[in-house]
């Protein structure tokens, strides 16, 4: 196992990744929204056995530093930056090709680097992945659209007397669990959760693996299914019983077992 921190030359702080593994495939697994690759690490190891497994902490999160100030409007990282900076990551590692296996969070960003990398992503693995839009049933747009109005007014107020109304009483009341822990990476999640990514998931041409637990609630069966409708030839198989980690505990030989079988059967460990 090779434990690395990269220096970069240019102004990005640090990638924290480690490499399992040394023949087959690269397949560079990619965490989701709060976790480190520690939650990677279990199914890393089992593929290990079959291909050269990187897991990496991506930037804010585990062992990475916080990505470096965006300069885009509003601030915050998108997919888009993030993508770019694991691109970096990846050329500045000597990596030309790679499996991308993404979960949630991780899912966003593998599907941005898909469509805009074919040439270097060879497969694709989604794993309870984010970033399709979803209809919202009536009661929960008009809920939404209320703590919108709601946020503006007191953001408003707090801006024009100084007072915290929108830290103090909406955020801890109305705010996700990821919304409230998320500190100084706030604007990077608001961001990111808001983006549609069904033109770049469209555009995917490589072999795609779609696996979903079937009892997620957090990436719910219809955005696997809207997947599998934008990703031609992609496949999904649903585990019962699972939910939004189905890699978790003994999850991950089940997941290990479809993966591999997926690689040889597009012809993707041969490298």
């Amino acid at each position: 196992m090779n434990s690395t921190a990269l220096t970069e030359a240019h102004e990005h702080p640090p990638i924290h990744s480690e490499t399992l593994g040394s023949r087959g495939p690269t397949v560079v697994l990619l965490h989701g929204w709060g976790r480190s690759l520690e939650a990677m690490r279990p199914l890393g190891e089992l593929l290990a056995e079959e291909c050269r497994v990187v897991l990496l902490d991506l930037p804010g999160f585990g062992r990475s530093p916080l990505p470096a100030p965006a300069s885009n409007e509003g601030g915050g990282w998108g997919t888009f930056d993030y993508s770019e900076r694991i691109k970096e990551f990846l050329d500045q590692s000597g990596i030309k090709e790679c499996v991308l296996l993404g979960h949630s969070f991780g899912g966003r960003l593998s599907v941005q680097l898909a469509s805009r990398y074919p040439e270097m992503v060879r497969g694709v693995i989604l794993v309870g992945s984010h970033g399709l839009k979803r209809e919202r049933p009536l009661k929960d747009e008009i809920r939404v659209r209320y703590i919108r109005a709601l946020t503006k007014v007191a953001k408003a107020i707090d801006g024009m007397t100084g007072t915290r109304i929108f830290a103090h009483h909406l955020a801890p009341r109305f705010g996700s669990r990821d919304y409230n822990a998320a500190g100084d990476l706030r604007k990077t999640l608001v961001k990111t959760v808001n983006e549609d990514l069904t033109p770049e998931a469209s555009r995917i041409t490589a072999p795609t693996l779609l696996l979903w637990g079937a009892n997620d609630t957090e990436t719910p069966l219809d955005l696997a299914h809207s997947f599998n409708r934008l990703i031609k030839g992609s496949q999904l198989h649903i585990f019962p019983n699972k939910g939004h980690e189905p890699f978790a505990d003994v999850g991950c030989h089940l997941l290990a077992t479809y993966i591999t079988e997926f690689l040889t059967s597009r012809g993707l460990s041969a490298r």
